[in-house]
């Protein structure tokens, strides 16, 4: 069995209404306290590729191994409890209308630990003032600014300390004044054993050295190829 967190092998996934494109023949084996940093096209940079590495889609073709299991093999609960070691930064992050933005960030760890609730909130408005928040943010997501948004969903996705960490331009909108707190996230995150997968379609942050990725990937396409191994 593969000692690696996350791990695609000879992977294809349809892109349909929801994405820009297809993947095709996607490769890559992310072990503990690795970073995979993909460069995106412009114009396909909704792919799904994340959707597929967090078991939400079924390759038409290959496998995806979440910590040496494959996603096709696991019942619904078993996906589930998967799914709870993971964060994720999504590319259009969705929220919950009816919740307020700090139910939405504490929803997933009050469902899936058994974790206190002043626990919980107490790491959340940590990250919360990390990313430059004005604390835990408690109003509809429909009243609050797109940038704070943008940085309400790293908290999300950071929440729980995850054994793996998916990234979606999680820059957008707020570069580079999400960097130094991002960044710390990160390392913290690296320096624990969290694996992470970063897509950027920014090329400052492609280019960044603070950053130290493991090994570099550029999409063409929906092909994906290997521009640097660390």
């Amino acid at each position: 069995m593969s000692d690696a967190v996350l791990e695609f092998q000879q992977v294809a996934a349809e892109g349909g209404h929801l994405y820009d494109c297809a993947i095709w023949q996607v490769s890559l084996s992310l072990h503990r306290a690795e970073l995979a940093l993909v460069q995106l096209e412009e114009g396909h940079l909704r792919i799904p590729l994340a959707d597929v590495a967090q078991g939400l889609v079924e390759p038409v073709q290959g496998s995806v191994c979440f910590l040496g299991e494959s996603w096709s093999s696991l019942a619904l609960d078993a996906k589930l409890a998967a799914r709870a070691k993971i964060g994720r930064v999504f590319e259009e992050p969705g929220w919950i209308s009816e919740l307020d933005i700090d139910e939405n960030i504490t929803l997933s760890q009050r469902h899936h630990t058994r974790r206190t609730e002043s626990e919980i909130r107490d790491e959340a408005s940590k990250l919360a003032r990390l990313f430059s928040l004005p604390g835990l943010p408690q109003s509809r997501p429909s009243s609050v600014r797109p940038p704070d948004l943008r940085r309400a969903a790293c908290v999300r996705g950071f929440m729980g300390e995850p054994e793996l960490l998916i990234l979606e331009r999680p820059t957008a909108g707020v570069y580079p004044a999400i960097m130094p707190a991002l960044m710390a996230s990160v390392n913290k995150a690296r320096s624990r054993g969290a694996a992470i997968l970063w897509t950027t379609d920014n090329w400052d942050v492609w280019n960044d050295p603070g950053i130290k990725p493991t090994m570099r990937y550029k999409m063409t396409g929906s092909q994906m190829s290997i521009e640097e191994e660390n």
